[in-house]
């Protein structure tokens, strides 16, 4: 059978240099350069055969990330997303009354991945500055009803808290008063005397 010549051709991570010649009578083998820059003795047939697609660093490189986590245990992100399992599913958290005892609870896709709730966090506006906050208090944590705010601004997002509806939604106060670029206080005045989020926004575009 007449010999493939393999000089050249790429399998996998592996560069294929050129043939070894009295290693075996059986097999025919080829030096082979890989990405990393180490070189190796790779049978033909397992290059082929796709068995073989790297000098080992691939697997070494699986291997570490099978066992790599995110590496933010003990962050400030990470205990935040911690306590709010907590507060949601654990009875015997101090504040699991306020939270998961009153109906409050974290949507699956953030309780099951830390991952996926630092990557909500970031495209979200995320830093050590802010705390995250329900948009409903009534509603649990999840993407579509958490944002990042200042503590500030947390502190006047209560249960107790006015509501009105704006644009077909149910908004809080505090939130209408600063998209509406109005004082809190003013805007708590308008909704007591029997506006809604529309009417005080036509009011204040209109002068």
């Amino acid at each position: 059978m007449k010999l493939i010549d393999l000089t050249g051709q790429k399998f996998g991570k592996l560069t294929v240099l050129h043939r070894c010649k009295g290693i075996s009578s059986k097999h025919t083998y080829w030096k082979c350069v890989c990405e990393c820059g180490n070189e190796t003795v790779v049978d033909a047939y397992k290059l082929k055969n796709g068995s073989t697609k790297s000098c080992g660093c691939w697997k070494v490189e699986l291997e570490r990330r099978a066992h790599t986590t995110h590496g933010m245990t003990g962050s400030r992100l990470h205990n935040i997303w911690f306590n709010i399992k907590k507060r949601c599913r654990n009875p015997n958290y101090p504040e699991f009354a306020d939270y998961g005892g009153r109906g409050i609870d974290v949507c699956d896709e953030w309780f099951d991945n830390f991952e996926v709730f630092e990557k909500w966090s970031m495209a979200n506006g995320y830093n050590d500055t802010l705390t995250i906050d329900r948009k409903d208090n009534n509603k649990g944590y999840s993407p579509d009803n958490c944002w990042w705010v200042t503590p500030a601004e947390q502190s006047v997002n209560k249960r107790n808290n006015i509501y009105t509806t704006y644009h077909g939604e149910k908004t809080v106060c505090y939130r209408l008063a600063k998209r509406l670029g109005i004082t809190h206080r003013k805007c708590k005045r308008m909704i007591l005397s029997g506006m809604s989020g529309d009417e005080i926004e036509r009011e204040v575009v209109n002068g």
